[in-house]
């Protein structure tokens, strides 16, 4: 039999990226297939979302109904995990991502088993930063026909482009105006002119409460527009201000550019750790 990782997929884009990214490297790294199980993890998903990666041109192949994990508050699933525990590490087949240990549990992991699952969203980039060039090439999104999209597209990657990038609707914790002012004037500092792409789901908010102290602000998104337009065009500019959002984290970390700068929350609230390369900002969290 093939010796494969399963991976399940959950919750939004952003974290889809991240748990494939996290599996595909660990698939790599192990001389395993990588099986994708599209469907335990939206069985109980309350946010009406649903699976994106197919959409992307990634290396795994769908988890036959078998090898799927099953509903996540199932019986079956709650036996696997449990089970689980009381083995010896190298006969394990089911790893859950536990946010007090390091990513060493799963960079280390080392199973005999011939199926091994993997159930977390492994949100930091120690997972398969070194794979990076490769997971940039698979969860490249799809790129947009002729037209204005492709055009805006373009004028972002030549341009001193920067991102902003806004998380508060249906969103807790949330960051407050002191970080994104902090960022835009570090980002004036130290990139001299530049452009500010704003993106999110609450830009009324941005209107009311950002200073951009007249450099140039566009307005791309209102939150209601496509996800991996706007994902796409994101990725395409040349630094970052991203939200504590796994969705921005993302499009910060997709595209290199040699002189790439990105804002990053000190605390973002979440087991959400910054690339390597990032600046923290302070910050607080409105609950």
């Amino acid at each position: 039999m093939t010796r494969a990782v399963v991976a399940m997929i959950k919750g939004g884009l952003g974290n889809q990226l991240f748990a494939y990214a996290a599996a595909r490297a660990y698939s790599i790294r192990t001389r395993r297939e990588l099986w994708i199980d599209e469907v335990s993890g939206y069985k109980r998903d309350g946010y009406d979302r649903d699976y994106k990666l197919d959409q992307f041109p990634i290396a795994g192949t769908p988890a036959t109904a078998r090898w799927r994990f099953g509903d996540p508050k199932g019986l079956r699933h709650k036996s696997i995990r449990t089970f689980n525990k009381l083995l010896p590490s190298p006969l394990r087949f089911y790893l859950a991502e536990d946010n007090e240990q390091s990513e060493a549990q799963l960079t280390s992991y080392i199973s005999n088993r011939q199926v091994v699952r993997l159930n977390g969203y492994w949100q930091s980039e120690k997972y398969f930063v070194e794979r990076a060039a490769i997971i940039r090439k698979e969860l490249e999104p799809p790129p947009f026909p002729e037209g204005p999209d492709a055009d805006l597209e373009a004028l972002l990657s030549s341009t001193n482009s920067v991102f902003l990038h806004i998380r508060r609707d249906r969103y807790s914790p949330r960051l407050g105006s002191g970080y994104y002012d902090s960022s835009i004037g570090a980002a004036i500092s130290t990139l001299g002119n530049c452009h500010f792409y704003i993106f999110g789901d609450d830009l009324e908010w941005a209107q009311q409460y950002l200073d951009f102290h007249g450099a140039p602000a566009t307005y791309v998104s209102d939150g209601h527009s496509d996800e991996l337009r706007d994902f796409r065009l994101m990725a395409a500019c040349r630094h970052a201000i991203i939200a504590n959002s796994s969705f921005s984290w993302w499009a910060a970390w997709l595209r290199r550019h040699a002189d790439k700068r990105v804002w990053t929350p000190n605390d973002p609230g979440w087991p959400l750790k910054p690339a390597s390369e990032w600046t923290k900002v302070p910050n607080r969290l409105e609950h």
